[in-house]
């Protein structure tokens, strides 16, 4: 598949854009009632690393999976994990490419005594790119010690001059520490936007690790 520049991927697979931001816009899950029960965090840290082969970043399988171009392969890079001690830690497996290795060892820098970390991974299209907008845990669980954090996404075009192949699959994967402790986690939440909204905030990207209210990214 020849590269092309992000302008003409945006021609050639334009009668199907609208129907991307429908189906991605229709994932957007922040609700009146969740927000209510969660309390936002402004001081975590992320890191956010993008690998271009499309490589599984991590899994809680002992062996990491291979990934494919069918349709399943989408779902074998996708994986959430929320870990809140060095055992649960090292019960992950990283993939052997530069960009699981970032996220390892932004993980292992974690002190769990006073924070706890939430991974996520997912496939995205060449010609995008998906942001962190924002972390939050649940109330509740955590006052009983128990972790349930949720990070909100959002998806937008990549800058016109990075070229992109129309049919790539690219991984995307974050790893965000948030400034609480906790003895277990139940589960964890996400949402994705079709649109980012202006922030001053962002997560450092294969770069040196940055607060969550720290500068622009790179």
């Amino acid at each position: 598949m020849p590269s092309l520049t992000r302008r003409r991927a945006l021609l050639a697979v334009a009668s199907g854009v609208a129907a991307l931001a429908g189906c991605s816009g229709g994932r957007d899950r922040p609700t009146i009632d969740r927000r209510s029960r969660e309390r936002p965090l402004e001081n975590y840290e992320s890191r956010r690393v993008r690998n271009e082969d499309g490589a599984v970043l991590f899994t809680q399988r002992e062996e990491l999976p291979t990934a494919t171009d069918d349709e399943r392969s989408r779902y074998v890079r996708s994986g959430r994990s929320v870990v809140v001690s060095e055992d649960g830690l090292a019960d992950l497996t990283f993939g052997d490419v530069p960009e699981a290795e970032r996220l390892r060892s932004f993980a292992a820098d974690t002190d769990f005594a006073s924070s706890s970390l939430y991974l996520h991974a997912m496939p995205v299209e060449a010609c995008y790119e998906i942001r962190l907008q924002s972390a939050s845990v649940e109330r509740d669980e955590l006052e009983a010690g128990d972790l349930h954090p949720h990070a909100d996404f959002c998806r937008t075009y990549r800058p016109a001059d990075v070229e992109c192949g129309v049919n790539e699959i690219h991984t995307v994967g974050f790893a965000i520490r948030l400034p609480v402790a906790a003895e277990q986690s139940s589960g964890s939440g996400s949402g994705m936007s079709s649109t980012c909204r202006p922030s001053h905030r962002g997560e450092s990207f294969d770069a040196t690790v940055t607060p969550a209210s720290g500068g622009a990214e790179k």
